[in-house]
């Protein structure tokens, strides 16, 4: 690992998971929650935290922070920024070695309160292809199965996306860094690939909403994403201008129940977008029209969202009042 201006960067390797136990009885509320409080204030925090596969583990590798208990939930994700270390600062136990985990907004690190909410709930986690022994397993830091990793990680993205009802600069880098590495994903795997070059084929190289021609402007949309894996059949695709794209995946517009139109959500209130409440958008020329189950669960994320900033505003002026 080194440092080049105020980037980390670490060896080019691969990277490897691993899975990292909070246990309420063990450790207090307070020390997670601060660590959350410090991540929502400055974008970054870090922590030592028990390494079991302490011989597997290396610079870069990623970290996924367990609620063990009831109920259980991924609540952080971040990186691993120190080699194993004996008898860590603010771990107990003489003989586990620990590893110390950054958590930074702006690379793709995230942190949410385990009392409050998961990122990742117990009935996504069993449902992940991972033996579900995978998060009953006692020990911290235990490797982590790669397809479970990245499932957790689109599931990561869709929680990020719809928010807590209420954001700060951290969630917002979050969101973002979030967004944006699900589109590098199209550029390095073979079915993200193909899912791309398909809907570019299919929308004849224009944007669905805009009618924008400009290539480089233009990126495949996924529009429905279950259990945190994308579904890469042409009917859960849709052309989307870049910045369209970007509205659509922080669910700040969704499509109507046919498909023809776009639904805005109150806090896009952007004149610049006002265009938006009655464009009509365009079918593919060929290939699958987006199919009502894709756009049926895009919708029911688009008014989760909307539930809960409705209800952030009502606590917000309750508070006021008070």
């Amino acid at each position: 690992m080194r440092t080049v201006g105020s980037e980390t960067v670490f060896p080019s390797k691969e990277r490897h998971d691993f899975l990292f136990a909070w246990k309420p009885e063990y450790w207090s509320h307070e020390n997670p929650r601060n660590l959350v409080e410090a991540f929502r204030a400055t974008g970054t925090t870090e922590e030592w935290w028990r390494c079991a596969a302490h011989k597997k583990i290396h610079l870069g590798d990623r970290a996924y922070l367990l609620k063990q208990g009831r109920p259980i939930g991924i609540f952080g994700r971040g990186t691993v920024v120190a080699k194993p270390e004996k008898d860590s600062p603010g771990l107990r136990g003489k003989s586990a070695k620990q590893v110390l985990i950054r958590f930074e907004a702006s690379r793709d690190g995230v942190l949410w309160d385990p009392e409050e909410r998961f990122l990742v709930d117990e009935t996504q986690l069993l449902d992940l292809p991972a033996p579900k022994k995978q998060w009953q397993n006692q020990a911290s830091g235990i490797t982590l199965e790669p397809k479970a990793a990245r499932a957790i990680d689109s599931i990561i993205l869709d929680s990020i996306l719809l928010g807590r009802g209420q954001s700060s600069s951290a969630d917002e880098v979050a969101q973002e860094v979030a967004r944006r590495n699900k589109l590098i994903e199209q550029w390095i795997r073979p079915d993200q690939q193909f899912f791309s070059q398909t809907i570019r084929e299919n929308y004849r190289d224009k944007c669905a909403v805009t009618g924008c021609v400009t290539r480089a402007a233009l990126e495949a949309a996924h529009i429905s994403t279950r259990k945190g894996l994308d579904d890469n059949s042409p009917a859960n695709g849709i052309l989307l201008r870049s910045d369209i794209h970007a509205l659509f995946d922080r669910l700040l517009i969704t499509l109507s129940v046919d498909g023809m139109q776009l639904e805005i959500s109150p806090e896009l209130t952007d004149p610049s977008y006002s265009s938006l409440r009655t464009v009509m958008v365009a079918r593919p020329e060929r290939g699958s029209p987006p199919s009502t189950e894709n756009i049926r669960e895009h919708r029911n994320r688009f008014f989760e969202r909307l539930r809960r900033h409705a209800v952030n505003i009502g606590n917000e002026a309750q508070r006021v009042r008070s």
